[in-house]
């Protein structure tokens, strides 16, 4: 009897100590939210409406946590959840890469708020849409990049949204056009940070563009005056070892075009002409092949008597 009852009690113990006993859910934490149970109980508070929206946009339910921001905007549309439901629906859309609807749900956060003080975030995150539509699709992300600048022109992505059209269309080979973006954003924004950067790239746009169309000089020239210029404007720069090189290099075709030039008047029996050329190149291209050849020309004129 006494084992009977010993048992009884502990059975009840038992189950009362259950009833004591928390259920846990699964944690998550993010930035956002911190450390937050996954919800299993009713909810009822915008608060936690939009917590679990956000702990589905974590797990990566994008679809699911889209529709629960949307009835939260519905049925709150007047609240401080709906204006950043609206945001996070932008962020699902871009985390799912379905960039067409995240650039619209972030035009219609500045549509439905106007002068919201989240202003410059959604231009950011507009942004770096724009960013990842370069690997793939980069006259898409010009697009993004000029209407950034249309309506946020003096904004602090403005400068990088500008930079980043002009690498657009040096990844797309149209190096005029590219040209044309960067320089207009020395003239926009003539002290950011980005303008060394700006510097090197005019003239090295300007040497893919020569060679586009087949020994373009006065392009050639020109972008060899940039690359001195960055060397001067930027003693420490992080492309100097490139712009020397790249200083070289167009020196080397120049030498070799007024030594052609050279060679062209000897043929049509004009010596004086022709070394006067050869000179040139001698004197301004030294330690170059050409600035060889053209001294190896002088001394031949000058053993057959027909330069003094």
């Amino acid at each position: 009897m006494n084992i009977k009852c010993s048992y009884i009690l502990l059975l009840i113990c038992s189950m009362f100590s259950l009833t004591l006993t928390p259920a846990y859910g699964k944690w998550i934490w993010s930035r956002e939210t911190g450390w937050m149970e996954s919800p299993t109980a009713a909810i009822t508070t915008l608060e936690q409406r939009y917590k679990y929206a956000l702990s589905l946009l974590i797990e990566q339910k994008y679809t699911i946590a889209i529709k629960e921001f949307e009835l939260l905007i519905r049925d709150a549309p007047d609240s401080e959840y709906a204006e950043i439901s609206q945001i996070s629906i932008g962020r699902a859309y871009f985390l799912n890469n379905d960039f067409k609807r995240a650039l619209k749900a972030y035009e219609k956060v500045l549509e439905k708020y106007p002068g919201t003080k989240r202003t410059e975030e959604v231009f950011e995150r507009e942004y770096q849409v724009g960013v990842a539509q370069m690997e793939t699709n980069e006259s898409a992300a010009i697009g993004v990049f000029e209407k950034i600048i249309e309506k946020h022109p003096l904004g602090p992505v403005a400068p990088d949204a500008q930079i980043r059209i002009a690498d657009c269309y040096f990844k797309l080979n149209q190096y005029e056009e590219s040209i044309d973006a960067y320089e207009k954003f020395l003239e926009t924004y003539p002290k950011s940070e980005w303008v060394p950067y700006v510097q090197y790239q005019i003239p090295l746009a300007k040497v893919y563009h020569e060679k586009q169309q087949e020994r373009n000089y006065g392009l050639l020239i020109s972008a060899r005056e940039g690359f001195e210029e960055y060397l001067v404007s930027n003693p420490q720069g992080t492309y100097i070892e490139d712009a020397k090189k790249m200083i070289q290099e167009i020196r080397i075709i120049e030498a070799e075009r007024e030594y052609s030039i050279g060679e062209f008047y000897l043929r049509q029996k004009k010596p004086v002409s022709a070394a006067m050329y050869f000179e040139y190149v001698k004197e301004d291209f030294p330690g170059t092949i050409w600035a060889e050849r053209a001294n190896e020309r002088i001394d031949f004129l000058r053993i057959i008597e027909a330069i003094k």
